[in-house]
């Protein structure tokens, strides 16, 4: 079920953006300062090794660590018969490259040479010709409909994705994007002429506006924020990418937290909890590791339920989950043993429909010999666990995260109690990382409020 309600919280050191399907918590997304991702921009690279053993080049970008193109993102369009990197890039290049996924701990970004402008409605792809439509949009007579009206307006040197949201475009929304990418990637090509290896040519649009663009469909009834200008800042990109939401945007008025007259803080705790109870009784085991993440289905003792019915519940609610936590890479799940190819079946179905409308593209694989199911799910940035965790067991915040939480708890009381100063103590580490990679925000807020905080440390506070 698509999210019809997106609420912004935005607060010293971090923005916190969560989407809402009636009462339940759909997705969540961290914006801190100083870790903004990177996925999306283009970048005149300069190769600095191809590895023949590997078939993959490491291309300098302009970053503490140069990034990594496999061969299958360096051919072109066309070219899936040859199998040697080295017909492609030699050290020393200049290539234009887009980034695929973040960098993350001692990996280098993703790279491809196969470029995506994206829209609310398109991805344009230069180079690549060609016409696809989403798989979510099912029903033919539309498909059909999307695919004429863009072949009419393609040339013969480029492709283009339909994506979920031009269900509701007509053939002027669509010529608008057309045109528009076009010129942007007319503008990245010129700058690139001029450029000198390493350079960013291109930086995609801010997480904030890229959220509302992919999730701001038909169903959306409203957009929330607790924060003036981000209520104007969202108003502003809305007018040009999506005119028909502009008067569902609007500023949070309450004295009370947005996130708290939402529950979305108790939904956020949930969803750090490696255990998920289902509503028959059962419950889901998350278990997130460097390779890969396994899901385990328990039966529990509550409903009367066949085994069928237990696991397609669990379905459903890993599907919800995967999204939520944003689990990506391998991911393998233990369902209940069944022992009817039928009702495997059944379930890998429930499971497909169930992550259909998933933007980043969850792939499941099926049953494996030794009865789990495989699937991945695109990387796109850490999973919310490695964002408030730090690497640490899914059930601890990190320092990081408590002093994040520490100032919110400081904006909130301000908010109905005004003082000359105001005295924040706290365990050591959170006041390391108040006097560290929170100091931005303590700041931040310090000058919002006009008075100081004093940090005290206390060991009794954790």
């Amino acid at each position: 079920m698509a999210a019809d309600r997106i609420l912004i919280n935005v607060a010293p050191g971090e923005t916190r953006i969560a989407s809402l399907s009636g009462c339940r918590l759909r997705q969540m997304t961290i914006i801190r300062e100083g870790a903004e991702n990177i996925a999306g921009n283009i970048y005149l690279g300069r190769v600095e090794a191809v590895v023949d053993g590997l078939q993959a080049a490491f291309i300098n970008i302009g970053l503490a660590r140069s990034g990594f193109l496999e061969l299958a993102d360096a051919r072109p369009h066309g070219h899936d018969d040859v199998h040697n990197i080295a017909n492609y890039v030699a050290e020393g290049d200049a290539i234009t490259v887009q980034v695929l996924r973040d960098p993350a701990e001692d990996k280098g970004a993703k790279l491809t040479t196969r470029i995506g402008l994206t829209s609310r409605d398109i991805v344009y792809r230069p180079g690549q010709p060609g016409i696809f439509v989403s798989r979510r949009i099912d029903e033919e007579v539309e498909r059909r409909r999307l695919t004429t009206l863009v072949e009419a307006m393609a040339d013969d040197e480029e492709g283009f994705i339909l994506r979920t949201a031009a269900a509701e475009a007509d053939e002027d929304d669509l010529a608008r994007d057309v045109i528009r990418l076009r010129g942007l990637w007319g503008a990245i090509q010129n700058q690139r002429d001029q450029a000198k290896a390493p350079h960013c040519l291109y930086s995609e649009t801010e997480p904030l506006f890229a959220f509302l663009r992919d999730h701001g469909g038909g169903n959306l009834k409203e957009v929330t924020a607790d924060n003036t200008e981000t209520v104007f800042q969202l108003r502003s990109f809305a007018e040009d990418e999506m005119p028909e939401i502009v008067n569902r945007i609007r500023a949070h008025t309450s004295r009370y937290p947005l996130f708290d007259t939402n529950d979305v803080e108790a939904m956020i705790d949930a969803a750090l909890d490696p255990l998920v109870p289902l509503a028959s009784g059962g419950d889901l085991i998350i278990s997130e590791t460097p390779a890969l993440t396994a899901i385990d289905v328990n039966t529990g003792g509550g409903k009367e339920r066949t085994t069928l019915e237990l696991n397609q519940e669990a379905a459903e609610e890993i599907a919800r989950q995967i999204q939520l936590r944003n689990l990506s890479g391998l991911l393998v799940v233990d369902f209940v043993s069944m022992k009817r190819d039928e009702d495997r079946q059944a379930v890998l179905d429930t499971l497909r429909r169930a992550l259909a409308d998933d933007p980043l593209q969850s792939n499941v694989i099926g049953f494996t010999r030794l009865g789990l199911v495989e699937l991945t799910r695109r990387r796109l940035g850490p999973s919310l666990a490695g964002i408030m965790s730090d690497g640490l067991p899914i059930t601890v915040k990190s320092a990081h995260t408590v002093a994040l939480e520490a100032l919110r708890q400081v904006l909130k009381e301000a908010a109905t109690t005004a003082a000359a100063e105001y005295i924040l103590r706290a365990a050591p580490d959170v006041i390391t990382a108040l006097d560290g990679p929170a100091a931005a925000a303590r700041r931040t807020l310090e000058a919002r409020l006009g008075v100081a905080i004093e940090l005290e440390s206390g060991s009794d506070c954790r």
